[in-house]
């Protein structure tokens, strides 16, 4: 049975909005749960409470069990993978093997005092990712590898990419740039 773009797109809208539902819902028990056991903890430790007293504890007890909720998302955050960020999870054993000797001889010639690259090759590089790649994730690919450091990353282009400053070590893209899809711009 074959289905339609329309049934695709009611099943991805049915999707997002059980997800959104789910994350509400889990939302409102961390809020709860987080209120009783500060409001509980509140309780205990003033030996007599009076009404203002539970009001004040309770609003803070509610404030305490909103910033509990924003650390519970802040701890899960959403990573969208797709091939590009598998195949450069694959290229990723070699790639540190390479820039690790790479950097190694770097760090030979550096002292023995020769200088095989231009002083300008230090500065950071812009590359940019192609649209719909999770930035953080290719930020994270890039800079675990000794080859690349990421020091920022620039908001959302138009089309969708976003641009990242990147310092290399090397003069050419690494196998994790190639299968990120990463493009150096001039």
């Amino acid at each position: 049975m074959s289905s339609t773009p329309a049934d695709r797109t009611t099943r991805t809208e049915a999707t997002a909005m059980a997800h959104s539902a789910h994350g509400t819902a889990a939302s409102a028990a961390t809020v709860a749960a987080w209120t009783v056991l500060l409001v509980a903890l509140y309780v205990v430790l003033i030996s007599a409470v009076s009404p203002l007293e539970w009001a004040v504890g309770g609003g803070l007890a509610v404030l305490g069990g909103f910033a509990a909720d924003a650390v519970r998302r802040a701890e899960h955050p959403s990573v969208h993978a797709d091939r590009r960020t598998a195949a450069a999870l694959a290229a990723l054993p070699a790639t540190l093997l390479q820039d690790t000797a790479e950097l190694a001889m770097a760090v030979g010639r550096a002292v023995r005092g020769s200088r095989h690259r231009a002083a300008a090759a230090d500065a950071p590089v812009a590359v940019r990712l192609p649209a719909g790649a999770d930035t953080g994730l290719a930020a994270v690919l890039l800079s675990a590898t000794p080859g690349a450091c990421v020091v920022d990353i620039a908001d959302e282009a138009p089309d969708g990419e976003r641009e990242l400053r990147v310092h290399l070590l090397g003069a050419k893209p690494s196998a994790v740039e190639r299968a990120l899809g990463v493009g150096r711009l001039p």
